[in-house]
């Protein structure tokens, strides 16, 4: 008699459907081997799988605090707010590195001591830059308290011995130093660390025993930083020497960096885990995307330009996959449960209410893979009195069922859970880790569109200003170049508008769920750490072939020879 398979003990009904299941003879009632196109899709299964667990969106979950954070955002904001949020964030750093193109600079071939125009630059770009990494480190530690004061104090005591240097070496060798602000990223990194643990003081490491872990973990994220901007002129050496079609081929080697580097910084960031999707996107993602725009308007090779646009396409089109596939598990979840949590006024589809709902009704906070749901977010947010005391009572659940936990045998903490129960638990986990998904997607698809955006706009106004002349991107342009570029990007950027379009909508169907809220969201309630990051990059990469700063991708330093 045939038997037909059954989910293995811990694996879920949804898990079970989706799983290749072996096929059976008719006649001698044994599984049949599989034909040459099963295993084709085994391992196109397998390698999506694989491909999954490296995305830096799969390897989280939102807390209760953020999901009703959220949620609270929702309800008191409105669409013309969320989307002024969203036009007007890349605003100060656009303008920021416009005032900086404005402060005059002589040519090189006069030396350093007729350039105080740029050191007067170098100077300012550097404290942003210091001012900016500070931010980045005190803002991620709730006990970590620095005055803007002192944050300002690094800056200076950083730039200070970092321009000095400089100064120094261009006085008695050459000027520009070649690859100098390149060869100064390890130690003005060295001299940052040391200044800043410096005006931490003893007394509060002695105060507080993890501070010292989470400052090393913070470095780890800067290291690798710093190793970017290290391999961003090793990218553009070869890339300048690589003849047309060769590029196409360097291009894709920047995704497996960029996955690369995301989940070291993800790994670094774990114990803040609500704030990974920020941290991992906008410390890597706008690098790549700079570094992507520059090559748009770098390169005369279609195929390298088709190339870019075509692996964005594609990995737009697994992203949304991937989403249709959480989305479809969901919805077969909240239908299991709508007669148990369906109210009059929480409508049918209507996501983060139920999953509030059910949250409230839990008697287990551990899902089956492992992970507790965590009702506090790792950094405090602003609450109200009702949420904050909806909070407090989750939180004290979760006290109680922690207890229960650790007084409990394994066995019984199997058995125990009743099925509707069971139930709840996979809907607030799904719930979360949707979230948490969305959230990185919807920040990944922000980047992709303004940063190209505001590269497009400063390239524009750069042309306008005599500047122009000391960056050889716009000193060689010839007439219709420009028009040409800025065509490019807008294609690039008109893509990303499409796709977060479709998120969006796709979302709002189903869940009432909105893309575009939950990106104002996350840009407004964490503005600070958003601006630094912006500011980190978009300062230092736009100007980064500056003819002052002695950046060569031909290695032939012509101006050494002439002095």
């Amino acid at each position: 008699m045939k038997v037909a398979p059954t989910p293995a003990v811990g694996e879920t009904r949804d898990e079970f459907k989706f799983k290749k299941q072996p096929k059976f003879d008719d006649n001698t009632g044994a599984t049949s081997s599989y034909t040459c196109l099963d295993r084709v899709l085994e391992l196109g299964r397998k390698l999506f799988a694989g491909y999954n667990k490296l995305q830096v969106s799969h390897r989280g979950m939102y807390s209760l605090e953020r999901l009703k954070a959220f949620q609270a955002y929702c309800e008191k904001t409105s669409t013309a707010h969320a989307v002024a949020v969203c036009l007007l964030t890349p605003v100060p750093p656009l303008l920021g590195i416009v005032l900086l193109e404005c402060i005059p600079v002589v040519d090189p071939d006069l030396g350093w001591k007729a350039n105080f125009g740029f050191w007067v630059r170098f100077f300012l770009s550097g404290m942003i830059i210091a001012l900016c990494t500070t931010y980045q480190i005190s803002g991620l530690i709730e006990r970590l308290h620095l005055s803007l004061l002192k944050s300002v104090r690094i800056a200076v005591m950083v730039m200070t011995l970092y321009a000095g240097t400089l100064v120094v070496i261009a006085a008695v060798w050459v000027f520009p130093v070649p690859f100098g602000v390149v060869v100064g990223i390890g130690p003005c990194f060295l001299v940052f660390s040391f200044i800043l643990v410096f005006t931490i003081g003893l007394k509060t490491f002695m105060a507080n025993p993890g501070l010292t872990h989470e400052i090393q973990l913070q470095f780890c994220v800067l290291g690798v930083q710093g190793l970017i901007a290290i391999l961003y002129p090793a990218f553009s050496g070869i890339y300048a020497k690589a003849s047309s079609n060769e590029r196409a081929g360097l291009v894709l080697l920047l995704p497996l960096t960029k996955l690369t580097m995301k989940n070291i910084v993800a790994w670094a960031s774990s114990h803040l885990e609500d704030q990974v999707p920020l941290i991992a996107v906008f410390s890597i993602e706008v690098f790549n995307a700079l570094y992507v725009a520059t090559c748009m308007q770098s390169t005369k090779s279609t195929l390298a330009t088709v190339i870019i646009i075509s692996f964005d396409v594609v990995s737009g089109i697994f992203t949304f996959y991937s989403l249709i596939h959480r989305t479809r598990a969901i919805q077969r979840q909240m239908q299991r449960l709508e007669a148990d949590l369906a109210t009059e006024k929480h409508e049918s589809g209507d996501l983060v209410p139920k999953v509030m709902a059910a949250s409230q009704h839990l008697r287990s906070f551990r899902t089956r893979r492992g992970p507790v749901i965590r009702v506090r977010a790792p950094l405090r947010l602003l609450l109200d009195v009702e949420n904050e005391r909806v909070l407090e009572s989750l939180t004290r659940h979760l006290v109680s069922f922690e207890k229960r936990e650790a007084v409990r045998v394994p066995i019984a903490t199997k058995m125990g859970i009743p099925q509707g129960e069971d139930q709840k638990l996979e809907l607030v986990e799904s719930a979360l880790q949707l979230l948490f998904n969305c959230e990185y997607h919807v920040l990944v698809e922000y980047v992709e569109c303004a940063v190209p955006l505001i590269f497009g706009i400063y390239l524009s106004i750069l042309c306008q200003l005599p500047s122009r002349k000391s960056y050889p991107m716009t000193r060689d342009m010839v007439g219709g170049q420009l028009e040409s570029m800025l065509t490019c990007l807008s294609v690039y950027v008109a893509l990303e508008i499409l796709s977060f379009v479709v998120m969006h909508v796709a979302l709002t169907c189903k869940f009432k769920l909105s893309a575009l809220y939950l990106l104002a969201f996350v840009l407004e309630t964490q503005v600070v750490q958003i601006q630094a990051r912006l500011f980190f990059w978009i300062v230092f990469i736009l100007q980064f072939t500056l003819q002052h700063y002695g950046v060569d991708f031909s290695f032939h330093f012509a101006w050494i020879h002439q002095h």
